[in-house]
């Protein structure tokens, strides 16, 4: 847990060294790039309450960070489409917020059993002492994107989630 003390940063670090990979079935070389940003909260010069992202130096407990994972195709060829898989596990410490996955033109899914099996939000289940029932955000353990279009060489594309630290 990343809790309120002068020597967060490691915590950052811990997330860091926890995030996925990416499974290009197709050509070439696909090489992915991670930035974990804080959402802080500011009033805006009008009295508006708005948030930005900033570096995510110290984190604490009840804070939300945003993942960014960068794929670029390093290849001389375009990688075909459907062909890019991006799996990324939830941080330890954190809970994913709902409604937070996304990427252009990717589908999303989730996994409840460390990504052993996937399906989209809203068909997800898993079973408790009390039986089977719909999974919520908080038991969510991986989140996996297949980005549909191709990507041409020398050209990048995104996926992000937002978290909140525990």
């Amino acid at each position: 847990m990343c809790a309120r003390t002068p020597n967060t940063m490691a915590c950052v670090s811990v997330l860091l060294t926890m995030l996925g990979c990416v499974d290009a079935a197709a050509q070439g070389d696909v090489e992915l790039t991670y930035r974990v940003e804080k959402i802080e909260a500011f009033v805006s010069d009008g009295g508006d309450q708005e948030a930005r992202l900033v570096a995510a130096e110290q984190v604490f407990e009840g804070d939300e960070l945003r993942y960014t994972i960068t794929f670029t195709n390093l290849a001389d060829e375009t990688v075909a489409p459907n062909s890019i898989v991006v799996t990324n596990p939830i941080p330890e410490s954190t809970e994913y917020i709902e409604g937070s996955a996304f990427g252009s033109g990717a589908e999303v899914e989730f996994s409840v059993d460390g990504g052993q099996s996937f399906a989209p939000s809203a068909g997800l289940t898993m079973r408790d002492a009390e039986g089977e029932r719909n999974a919520l955000p908080g038991d969510y353990t991986t989140i996996r994107w297949h980005f549909g279009p191709p990507l041409p060489s020398g050209q990048q594309s995104h996926v992000f989630f937002r978290v909140r630290m525990l």
